[in-house]
């Protein structure tokens, strides 16, 4: 089923289907809750999967100019209070994992599990925010497809970048479509997010990180040093992937998400 829900400051798009325990699944930046429809048809024979547009993505119309972490999070809060789910796994996508930890600082009670997905706790550096601020001029300035072009391919481990040509045309599309006041939106409130690595460490629930080792945005040395600092947590690395491994290792993706929900 998909709905809609109307808040002072956005309107979101969700989608609901299954039965079962909840699981919450939040893409990332330039993407929309449809990347996840072949897992959703994974999982919902034993769960209730709940994906949601977050603001300023896919049809969820948001025109703030800064569209926070914490805002998300309390986005996702209202959608699953509007479909009477108060304790899910959260499982984020790269932004959606920045908007998970901030869900999990903000409402840890409804919180079964979390899983970050290709994300990670650190803020931005100096320098990926310096980036970040050179794409919101780009947009600006009229030049989103630049900030596709550019983008959408790395997502992908360099040597899958001829066998995924298809899903790296479809993602593109997906990034076109996002609105340029959604993409300076996501672009600020990533750049302004706090370090939350405490939230993991004071964690009372299971959290996992999933990353590819291939990785051009989280480079194997960061997300190394992530799980000798998180030892409580759980770290699974997919062998063939780079920041997409729900597409590029579908398999071993759900095999260890399936492995985290029981």
């Amino acid at each position: 089923m998909e709905g809609y829900i109307e808040l002072p400051r956005c309107t979101l798009r969700y989608r609901i289907s299954g039965s079962g325990p909840a699981v919450v699944l939040l893409h990332g930046y330039l993407e929309n809750l449809s990347i996840w429809e072949e897992l959703t048809m994974e999982l919902e024979t034993d769960y209730t999967v709940l994906t949601i547009d977050l603001p300023g993505h896919g049809k969820s119309i948001c025109k703030e100019e800064v569209i926070g972490m914490d805002f998300m999070a309390d986005c996702v809060s209202a959608v699953m209070r509007s479909v009477s789910i108060r304790k899910a796994h959260l499982i984020g996508h790269s932004m959606g994992g920045y908007a998970s930890l901030a869900f999990a600082e903000r409402y840890p009670n409804w919180l079964a599990g979390l899983c970050l997905l290709h994300s990670t706790p650190n803020a931005d550096t100096h320098e990926k925010r310096a980036a970040r601020m050179t794409d919101i001029k780009l947009v600006k300035e009229g030049k989103k497809e630049q900030i596709v072009e550019n983008n959408i391919p790395r997502l992908f481990a360099n040597h899958n970048h001829q066998k995924f040509l298809g899903e790296i045309n479809h993602m593109k599309l997906i990034a076109r479509n996002t609105s340029e006041t959604g993409i300076i939106g996501a672009l600020n409130g990533m750049a302004q997010r706090p370090d939350r690595n405490h939230v993991i460490e004071q964690a009372l629930f299971p959290v996992t990180m999933i990353f590819g080792k291939h990785d051009n945005l989280i480079t194997i040395d960061v997300a190394q040093t992530l799980e000798d600092r998180h030892r409580k947590a759980r770290t699974i690395y997919l062998e063939n992937s780079g920041h997409m491994g729900f597409i590029e290792e579908p398999e071993q993706t759900l095999s260890a998400i399936k492995s985290i929900l029981k």
